[in-house]
């Protein structure tokens, strides 16, 4: 669309906003036809956006050398017009930033470590707040000392790209503290370089909750310098205090004592991760369906990990077809042909005796919801 059929359009659309639209009652909303058509045009806004940004910067027609440099950099690094598109109405006001003094060392910074090629606009679009940050207090202290710890560039990468906080947050305030205060507890730097790949926004808690979650682990004996800690903190501080104890109270209700949840939680941590009607519908299987006794449950806590429709029900009902045709006869064993690998649960218990019963196939992709058999 040409400027004067811009305007033209954005005229008509202005005063059809003033005279039918309560939504639009401030007239501040469409005062600004140039910004907005800036917007849409060079940006790559839709109308809708490019209207709501309008309010939050104003571009003169004649001094349009910020914008325009600061779009001329992005394209340079890459950003296509939709990533364009996306930053600016994340944040309009980048538009007004300098370039030399402020955006292009951030970026070039980022760069050499390691934001090359699609990485650079993927963070910058998914964590605009980076580039307000200021380069020699924050950005690059911040990027130093996460990579003292995590070891290597890709570590670094792979933990950016799960949480880019971990560079637009208060690192000081949380993260540093965080991390010298493991260090202190004797958890190794292998293991805190795990949990920030893992889950980075755990290392972002405050630092008393931190403490908190450290010393609870620590009571239920397990110690930072054992493998199993990363885990163990991981899910203690991905639930607030209530629903950890909730998930206790679950399993309390299913016939567990508190000291056998504990005992297994010390060997299997993620168990805790599990929702409550995960917890239900899997011990209801187990129980009901497959009669097992909860002391299989307690001694093997991960059977409650797996996922019920996709792995469960869908091998129990092979099985149980082939034990009705006496193809399969170790039936205090079934529980455990549930933790085999689908490959070599399918080769094993379908692909081997699907000529005997052709039905094998569509009992398991039924069960599955339709579940892929490799043939």
């Amino acid at each position: 669309m040409d400027i004067i059929g811009f305007r033209k359009f954005f005229s008509s659309i202005q005063r059809h906003f003033l005279s039918t639209s309560a939504a639009f009652c401030s007239f501040s909303s469409v005062s600004r036809p140039f910004t907005v058509e800036y917007l849409m045009n060079s940006c790559g806004l839709p109308l809708k956006s490019a209207i709501s940004a309008s309010n939050k910067i104003l571009l003169v027609e004649n001094n349009l050398k910020k914008p325009n440099s600061v779009l001329d950099l992005l394209k340079s690094h890459g950003f296509s017009r939709n990533q364009v598109a996306k930053l600016i109405e994340k944040r309009p006001s980048l538009l007004l930033s300098k370039v030399e003094g402020n955006l292009k060392p951030k970026i070039v910074f980022l760069v050499g470590n390691g934001f090359k090629g699609t990485l650079l606009p993927e963070l910058i679009v998914g964590s605009p707040a980076i580039l307000l940050r200021a380069l020699d207090s924050h950005i690059k202290p911040s990027i130093e000392f996460l990579k003292g710890v995590l070891e290597n560039e890709v570590k670094f990468i792979t933990a950016i790209q799960r949480s880019s906080w971990l560079i637009s947050s208060g690192w000081k305030g949380t993260l540093k503290p965080n991390i010298e205060y493991l260090i202190s507890e004797g958890t190794p730097i292998s293991s805190i370089s795990k949990i920030i790949q893992l889950q980075p926004r755990a290392m972002l808690q405050k630092p008393a909750r931190m403490i908190y979650a450290v010393e609870y682990v620590k009571k239920l004996g397990i110690e930072p310098s054992i493998p199993v800690f990363v885990n163990a903190l991981r899910v203690m501080l991905s639930m607030s205090e209530t629903t950890w104890q909730k998930k206790f109270e679950v399993l309390k209700s299913l016939g567990w004592s508190e000291e056998q949840i504990v005992s297994a939680f010390q060997r299997e941590p993620a168990l805790l991760s599990c929702s409550e009607e995960k917890l239900r519908r899997a011990t209801d299987f187990y129980l009901n369906t497959m009669k097992l006794d909860l002391d299989i449950l307690i001694g093997y806590p991960k059977f409650l990990m797996f996922a019920i429709d996709q792995r469960l029900l869908p091998r129990y009902k092979v099985l149980k077809v082939l034990m009705s045709k006496n193809l399969y006869k170790d039936k205090g064993k079934i529980v455990w042909k549930l933790t085999l690998s689908e490959k070599v649960f399918q080769e094993r218990y379908i692909l081997k005796h699907v000529d005997e019963v052709p039905e094998l196939l569509q009992i398991y992709d039924c069960a599955g919801k339709n579940k892929s058999v490799v043939t």
